[in-house]
């Protein structure tokens, strides 16, 4: 946390990096001797690695699920590329790891050995940031772009764009093992080629399903206040609040257009005309397409676009809606959901500086 909230810049990142995957590695290691009784193995040198101990902690103890694990596998990886290579990461991908890192750290001392972190730490320590960032599919859509800006043919600074690259080559290659996927990670030529064309997702597929937990609202303490201020709200799926997690595509989009249409009981045609209507297609929060093929591309829905339609169908008229779509009129779909539900925003916030981690 000293070195997180440092002036300078010099060295920042990575000291952060191996200072945090280094006593994640020591808690593991507690953690397992707490639980089995041995650290090392009969006639080996050296006690267990950092993703022998995170292994046992997951799959023998079930002290951490899939989101955390991938968290700790990033951090694992950041470190490795900080240590043996060039790695720059932007403040919201840093923060994100950091502060999830934070509190899973937090909920194993907890769990494991009945203590709290906060009464470990000094009352006058302040959160590990003050600002958060708002959606991490915003922070990794705003990394793309500036990488892409580094890799133009005014400004070829290929060098610098390769090590923001490798967090998200980290990334990509441990949601893949976490999620039992085979294939590798794309290499840094490919990445580079593709984020030229403008098309990473199609290279960092896994990267692109990032999102926040649904609940919203990244908790920047382990000291969740009642009052006014910062939104905190745990995610009631996972043991521990993490900054985002990985869902796959039709999860994130249910709805293909055909099943939408019968989900809101209109036709196809009419379900097309209302995307049009509002602006949705191409649209992150609403719509998304699927190569399934070399020539076949399937159209998903957000469970965002079912309540957009069917609120405007309440508050209008199918006909009135089909009326509206014909004549390509506009309309914004802000107005049809509830405040907040497109974007989560961040204010500053109010913390107990006493629990605050």
């Amino acid at each position: 946390m000293e070195l997180f909230n440092r002036p300078s810049d010099i060295a920042r990142q990575e000291g952060v990096l191996l200072l945090l995957t280094h006593a994640f590695e020591m808690l593991l290691k507690g953690v397992v001797l707490e639980k089995t009784g041995r650290i090392r193995s009969p006639r080996d040198r050296y006690n267990y690695g950092f993703e022998k101990c995170l292994n046992i902690v997951q799959d023998q103890l079930s002290l951490v699920d899939k989101d955390e694990v991938l968290i700790l596998k990033n951090l694992n990886g950041f470190r490795d590329a900080a240590a043996h290579d060039l790695v720059e990461m932007s403040e919201g991908l840093l923060y994100g790891h950091a502060q999830s890192a934070l509190n899973i750290f937090g909920t194993l001392l907890k769990k494991v050995f009945s203590r709290d972190l906060v009464k470990e730490l000094p009352r006058r320590v302040l959160p590990i940031c003050t600002v958060a960032p708002s959606d991490i599919s915003m922070v990794v859509a705003q990394d793309m772009a500036s990488i892409g800006g580094l890799l133009g043919v005014k400004r070829r600074r290929e060098d610098e764009a390769e090590s923001r690259l490798r967090p998200y080559q980290v990334i990509e290659r441990n949601i893949r093992e976490v999620q039992g996927i085979g294939k590798d990670a794309p290499s840094t030529s490919r990445l580079v080629r593709r984020i030229k064309s403008g098309d990473w997702k199609v290279v960092l597929p896994m990267v692109a399903g990032l999102v926040q937990p649904a609940t919203g609202g990244i908790p920047i303490s382990l000291h969740v206040t009642k009052g006014e201020g910062f939104p905190i709200r745990i995610d009631p799926s996972a043991p521990t609040a993490i900054a985002f997690r990985y869902i796959k595509p039709e999860d994130k989009y249910p709805y293909l257009t055909s099943e939408l249409a019968v989900k809101i009981g209109i036709s196809i045609s009419r379900v097309v005309g209302f995307v049009k209507l509002f602006g949705m297609k191409g649209n992150e929060a609403f719509h998304t397409s699927m190569k399934i093929s070399a020539s076949g591309i399937v159209h998903r829905y957000s469970d965002r676009t079912r309540r957009v339609i069917e609120e405007a169908i309440r508050k209008h008229g199918v006909e009135q809606l089909w009326s509206k779509a014909k004549a390509g009129e506009k309309l914004a779909a802000r107005d049809y959901l509830p405040s907040g539900a497109l974007t989560t925003s961040a204010s500053t916030p109010t913390v107990d500086t006493k629990k605050a981690a």
